[in-house]
């Protein structure tokens, strides 16, 4: 559906606009479809996203600052996130032993085996983007990083 249609509104004044509105339309219906499939699994999108770059780096550690650096939301609060997931069982925490400043981050088995029941479920959230093509899926997503430039 066109974003006029959507959000009741005839025309914009310029192509510009019409795409910020559309991308900030787009970005809080994703986040309707992403919010409630987490719930479901016990986690938020950002515990996620936690979750999945330790994954990444498994089994060796990652320190608060690159986790920070690599998470698509920087907003977050890294430490509230990661003590919400100490207290799941899904990470660990420790001082590196060569740098007492620096805090070293460790996905747990419990952790592993949650991601993969995200995995496994991620089908049903796919699904919802099947509307799109692969090729207009791949043209979407390098218009976007063509955008933040």
């Amino acid at each position: 559906m066109r974003i006029e249609d959507e959000i009741h509104q005839r025309e914009f004044k310029d192509d510009y606009r019409r795409l910020l509105t559309n991308l900030l339309f787009t970005n809080n219906w994703l986040n309707q479809q992403l919010m409630p499939f987490f719930k479901d699994l016990g986690l938020t999108l950002q515990q996620h996203n936690v979750l999945a770059i330790l994954r990444g780096q498994h089994p060796e550690p990652v320190c608060f600052g690159d986790i920070q650096n690599r998470m698509v939301d920087r907003n977050s609060n890294v430490t509230r996130l990661i003590d919400k997931l100490i207290e799941k069982g899904y990470v660990t925490r420790d001082i590196c032993p060569f740098n007492r400043r620096m805090i070293e981050v460790r996905i747990t088995e419990p952790g592993l085996r949650k991601l993969q029941q995200v995995d496994d479920n991620f089908p049903k959230l796919f699904a919802k983007l099947h509307n799109l093509t692969q090729e207009e899926a791949v043209l979407a997503s390098n218009l976007l990083d063509k955008l933040r430039g």
